[in-house]
């Protein structure tokens, strides 16, 4: 199978009937929820916070709060005095992690938490499966939030996520902008290809397409090739709004493993950017909702459907 990437795709366009742009309607299901946009903000310290995230439960659209700097027991006490309508959260695979959920479970419930994404860097591994298991142990009298879990890159990861029962799967490694696993480690693939291969297993898991974005056309082409979301850090972590840090007129982006957010050397597999300011978090859902908007015109349909059936040629990048 050839390898491929964002880079490498055309989508070809088809005969549109859409009266206006406009009227294309980018709203995605998930897991039974609906949310405005197929879009979610990375769950990283520089791209998500409490305040973001309580924008984008009550626009509609979809975030998972990071689990980094105690945040998951921070976020469950700003929960009880701000009455967020979705409540998603991070947590790992450690004892910390299953305590931090208990203490999240204690302190707004266990009808509180509607999604719980399991975030490590190698999610194929026996430690997810174990977390998924717990997870819904503890919920066993009670409906179980809906589980994402990742990240992996192959069809043998998204095999082992899926039969362990997690309802989402994150896709993608070392592939952030921010991300070194690549040059660390030697191990990655392109998000794209990664998504195909999982995709291709038919086992119909809903897929987040997580890194590799650099221009918002690619979302159109992560919904192409299969995934059901697509994950980005950069877009949102540059925002005025964001919580990313601001030094010298610009915003630090910090990937989850570098030496700045880690404070210290071990295992280190990411690294900081200096980025320039751009919009607001409003201004930037309504420019990648307008991109979308112009690409189911392009695909020939109202929705998000369309991508379903548009065809894509191999380029040189």
């Amino acid at each position: 199978m050839e390898i491929i990437s964002y880079d490498k795709m055309a989508l070809v366009p088809r005969h549109s009937s859409l009266n206006s742009r406009l009227d294309a309607n980018t709203s995605v299901e998930l897991c039974g929820y609906t949310f405005e946009l197929p879009v979610v903000p990375a769950n990283m310290t520089d791209v998500i916070s409490f305040e973001n995230a309580k924008q984008f439960s009550e626009g509609g659209y979809f975030y998972i709060m990071h689990r980094f700097e105690n945040a998951t027991r921070k976020f469950a006490d700003y929960v009880l005095t701000n009455a967020l309508r979705l409540v998603s959260i991070s947590v790992g695979v450690n004892q910390e992690s299953k305590d931090d959920l208990c203490y999240v479970i204690d302190k707004i419930g266990y009808n509180g938490v509607q999604w719980v994404c399991i975030d490590i860097a190698h999610g194929d591994h026996d430690k997810s499966g174990v977390m998924i298991e717990y997870i819904h142990n503890l919920y066993q009298s009670h409906k179980c939030p809906k589980i994402i879990a990742g990240n992996i890159a192959t069809a043998d990861g998204y095999r082992y996520l899926a039969e362990c029962g997690a309802d989402v799967i994150k896709c993608g490694i070392g592939q952030g902008s921010i991300c070194s696993t690549r040059y660390k480690t030697g191990f990655h693939l392109p998000t794209a290809h990664s998504v195909r291969e999982c995709v291709e297993t038919g086992l119909g898991i809903p897929i987040i397409a997580d890194g590799g974005l650099k221009h918002f056309g690619d979302v159109a082409k992560a919904l192409v090739l299969g995934a059901d979301m697509v994950m980005s850090g950069r877009w949102f972590a540059e925002c005025i709004d964001s919580p990313a840090k601001i030094e010298h007129g610009k915003k630090i982006y910090r990937g989850s493993t570098s030496y700045e957010a880690k404070g210290h050397n071990n295992h280190v597999e990411g690294q900081s950017l200096e980025i320039e300011r751009a919009c607001t978090y409003k201004e930037r859902l309504l420019e990648i909702t307008q991109a979308l908007q112009s690409s189911i015109s392009y695909g020939g349909g109202k929705d998000l459907s369309c991508f379903n059936t548009v065809r894509w040629n191999f380029i040189s990048p």
